[in-house]
């Protein structure tokens, strides 16, 4: 039998987006993967790891210039490139991942099956409208979290027949750790309440500073660290300079994903997400969660049991949530305990790259 053939289109390897392709490369077994993205992201931060991550699983990297505004002239020649590309590799599918990866996916004049992952949908209702009319050319919309497939069907995406819900999922076994403290400059053994986000409005990090203001001044023995950088970094590192040293930001941190182990608390306070892996990692390697009520963050935690929930811009309830799990131990622990157990049974990326080979293969014609 021959193998499905798929072209990921995606505008930028960043952030969740740029991880999601890599795992499905890694997972998504039985599937000859074309991976097409700028070199760089023009305006943005750039994952310089994950094209030699996709070439290290077996897939192959194709250079091909997208912009994130979806007229940008720059656009129109990447579906004319994306087309040519499409058929000189026979796709049978092709996976366009977050909003203009999607568009250009769907857009392109080939027969072929086409997927789209949005990676968090944007509450916009333009955005809303614009998806709608895409939803016409799209044979499967894969939303990674349950509570993102219900916004999807909430809002007429697709037809229900064909919306699907893969949950995004992390390899269960943990990464060899790196020493936080060392790497942000802090002493062994200082408390630590952190995140990892793209300063950006869906991550809402003046939240976060906020949150961290108030953490600080109840607990002069923590610390805590922000790992991100985007566009609101200036706006960020302004709000956070009158909190001091105990305040550390790292714009990057390759492999940060081994270095949340050395946090007592992970704390993500997003507007929006799709299924986010961060909260995912810190799980793993057993450190309680403080998340918001959004979309593809609630899938993450129950309230209560396997970590806390807050309204979404609740600063006051974030703070209390944090001091708490870092005033009770036992708290902590079995909060991380039950959320672990949560993780081995939902969210294996063994389950996630199962689901996307099966995918591809019934639209491909070939047998499950």
């Amino acid at each position: 039998m021959s193998r499905p053939v798929v072209l990921h289109v995606l505008e930028a390897l960043e952030g969740g987006t740029a991880r999601h392709v890599v795992d499905l490369v890694r997972h998504a077994g039985g599937v000859e993967h074309h991976v097409a993205v700028p070199r760089v992201r023009v305006g943005g931060v750039t994952d310089r790891a994950a094209a030699d991550q996709v070439r290290a699983a077996g897939g192959m990297v194709h250079d091909v210039d997208m912009r994130r505004l979806p007229v940008h002239p720059r656009n129109a020649v990447a579906v004319a490139r994306l087309a040519a590309l499409a058929r000189r590799t026979r796709a049978d599918v092709l996976h366009g991942h977050s909003s203009v990866g999607g568009a250009l996916a769907r857009a392109l004049p080939v027969r072929a099956a086409r997927v789209y992952t949005p990676n968090g949908l944007h509450p916009a209702p333009a955005a809303a409208r614009v998806e709608r009319l895409l939803g016409r050319r799209t044979d499967r919309l894969v939303a990674v979290s349950a509570s993102e497939g219900a916004l999807a069907q909430r809002l007429g995406l697709v037809d229900p027949a064909r919306l699907v819900v893969v949950p995004n999922g992390v390899d269960l076994a943990p990464p060899a750790p790196v020493d936080l403290h060392a790497r942000a400059g802090l002493a062994p053994g200082t408390p630590l309440v952190g995140t990892v986000a793209r300063l950006s409005h869906q991550k809402a990090p003046e939240d976060f500073v906020a949150v961290a203001a108030r953490v600080l001044r109840a607990r002069p023995d923590v610390a805590v660290v922000l790992v991100g950088d985007g566009p609101l970094a200036p706006q960020v590192d302004a709000q956070a300079a009158a909190l001091g040293p105990r305040f550390v930001r790292l714009p990057e941190l390759p492999g940060a994903a081994a270095a949340l182990g050395s946090l007592d608390v992970f704390c993500l306070l997003s507007r929006f997400e799709g299924g986010p892996y961060a909260p995912l990692e810190a799980a793993r390697a057993g450190v309680p969660l403080v998340l918001t009520d959004v979309v593809g963050s609630t899938d993450v935690a129950v309230d209560g049991v396997s970590g806390r929930v807050v309204a979404q811009g609740d600063v006051e309830g974030a703070a209390r949530a944090v001091l708490d799990l870092l005033a009770d131990p036992a708290l902590a622990r079995r909060t991380a305990d039950a959320m672990r157990d949560r993780l081995a049974a939902h969210f294996d990326v063994r389950a996630q790259g199962a689901r996307h080979t099966a995918l591809y293969r019934e639209l491909s014609g070939g047998p499950p």
